[in-house]
């Protein structure tokens, strides 16, 4: 497959003036319809307009999701019934493990106490899994990551002017303990989802810049204002999240055999210096006492406790134990855990406890499956994906949402990128980055 901005039968991009119109006119209409789902997808399927984000009911905005999902589903079906290389892809390990957990959640829909809700959310698993491989195979890497892109920005976009126009939607208040409040910014959606989408869109748009090359005044632009949100969102965990998806993205650039010695000597040093500390002051306390000052409630146990989310695993546990075979549905966690914050908020948690431990632990192979690519082919954003959600999935739910939305389009494609054969910074005879683009300086600028 051709590594240009779309396939060789699409459009041709022509140096002559005038063109551009033909150009568009050409181009297919499965490729316009592929990205146009894409970004919608995108963009809407995890906005929530909304003034109780943990509500979801079924009015006009998420008929409008289900559309979406509904066309998602037939073009996805489009692309796996006319084309082999979608097939090969889905049959292939490790995305071969989302389609076994998929099955799942539509076995155990027949079981849920909410069995038309479980069955809606598993169709929204599948046409987004079919939909993302079939545009990432038929149309490619380049144009459906600047499809994602602009999707995440006009979801950051709204979710500011939805914060200072509209502040009882766009701005939650979290009370804390003794009558304390945490005011967060949710924009379209719950903070903590707007920490990960503003989280990943640095962590894609950084990537696309440096790697790349898609360099612009407006896309920097873009990655500031997520940036601000994603402060503003007060997400903690997308924020350490976001900066190991960088530094594990950009880890051939530092973590290089000629600095090795460096980091054994700094390492030894470091582990002397905390011993010589040790014996001075209790490094115990002084590590409680800037805990608090992290944490929004300014106790230490929040974050000792992951912010309570150690009691919700527990009791989640429990759940699992008794019904460990076909779980217990796709977004039923709200009337099991309705004491409990009403999520699991933990990824594989979430899979177990909705398909019973045969998708909790295909869940594990499929994010193991995914480590061992990163351990033999280095590729920035597809490690830089993997990272961030693996991070944020260890304290929500993430993907296998009531609507499958961006998170779960984007680690499709973490999953499906050693599969690809159109990504222009991978050689495609050794599978493994191009010499260009292996090396960044220290100004995030390619060698030559």
């Amino acid at each position: 497959m051709s590594s240009a901005s779309f396939p060789r039968r699409g459009l041709r991009i022509q140096n002559m003036p005038g063109t551009r119109l033909v150009d568009v006119v050409n181009i297919p209409i499965t490729t316009i319809i592929g990205l146009g789902l894409i970004f919608f997808v995108t963009w809407i399927n995890l906005a929530n307009l909304s003034a109780d984000k943990d509500t979801v009911g079924l009015d006009l905005q998420v008929l409008v999701k289900l559309m979406g999902i509904g066309v998602a589903g037939l073009y996805g079906a489009y692309g796996f019934c006319t084309d082999r290389r979608v097939r090969d892809v889905l049959q292939s390990f490790p995305v071969f493990w989302m389609v076994i957990i998929i099955t799942l959640y539509f076995v155990a829909a027949l079981f849920s106490i909410t069995k038309v809700i479980s069955l809606v959310s598993a169709v929204s698993m599948v046409a987004v899994l079919l939909m993302t491989v079939t545009a990432l195979t038929q149309i490619g890497i380049m144009p459906v990551l600047n499809a994602i892109f602009a999707g995440m920005a006009f979801f950051n976009i709204f979710s500011w002017i939805v914060y200072f126009v509209w502040p009882d939607v766009g701005v939650l208040a979290e009370p804390l303990p003794e009558g304390k409040f945490a005011y967060r910014m949710s924009g379209l959606a719950h903070p903590n989802t707007l920490g990960q989408y503003t989280g990943l869109t640095v962590v894609l748009g950084t990537i696309m810049y440096v790697t790349y090359q898609k360099r612009s005044l407006l896309r920097t632009g873009l990655i500031f204002v997520a940036a601000a949100a994603l402060v503003n969102s007060l997400s903690r965990t997308s924020l350490v999240a976001t900066v190991f998806a960088l530094a594990v993205a950009y880890r051939h650039v530092v973590l290089k055999r000629e600095y090795l010695a460096t980091y054994v000597i700094a390492l030894l040093f470091a582990t002397l210096g905390i011993m010589l500390i040790s014996t001075q002051v209790d490094i115990g306390a002084k590590i409680e006492e800037k805990m608090t000052l992290v944490s929004k409630s300014g106790d230490a146990d929040e974050l000792t406790t992951a912010t309570g989310r150690a009691e919700i695993w527990a009791y989640t546990i429990k759940l699992i134990k008794k019904r460990p075979l076909l779980g217990y549905g796709a977004a039923t966690s709200k009337h099991f855990l309705a004491d409990y914050s009403q999520y699991t908020h933990n990824m594989v948690l979430n899979v177990a406890f909705s398909t019973g431990i045969v998708g909790g632990f295909a869940m594990l192979m499929m994010i193991l499956g995914r480590i061992r690519a990163i351990m033999t082919v280095s590729h920035p954003l597809a490690d830089g994906i993997l990272v961030f959600i693996i991070i944020n999935g260890l304290f929500e739910n993430v993907m296998f949402s009531i609507l499958c939305g961006m998170p779960t389009i984007v680690w499709i494609m973490s999953l499906s990128w050693p599969l690809l054969k159109d990504d222009p910074v991978i050689d495609t005879q050794t599978g493994e980055l191009k010499s260009s683009v292996a090396e960044v300086d220290g100004k995030l600028r390619f060698s030559q």
